[in-house]
């Protein structure tokens, strides 16, 4: 996760919250998978929706990662 916020995305949403980025992130790791994201990105607005399930997928992982 490389961006700050959902304004400062040089490649789009599309890109940085693509489902199969972060499932190779967290299927490749062998013990454990450290995310570190800024919350800012949680607070992204969709521009159509394409992109709400491609935000939505960060927002519930984190959820379910945080104890």
């Amino acid at each position: 996760m490389a961006s700050s916020s959902g304004d400062e995305l040089s490649r789009g949403v599309e890109f940085l919250f693509e489902r199969n980025r972060l499932n190779v992130a967290v299927s490749r790791a062998r013990a454990l998978a450290i995310l570190v994201c800024s919350p800012a990105l949680l607070e992204t607005r969709a521009g159509d929706a394409d992109q709400l399930p491609l935000i939505n997928a960060l927002c519930r992982f984190v959820e379910a990662a945080t104890p």
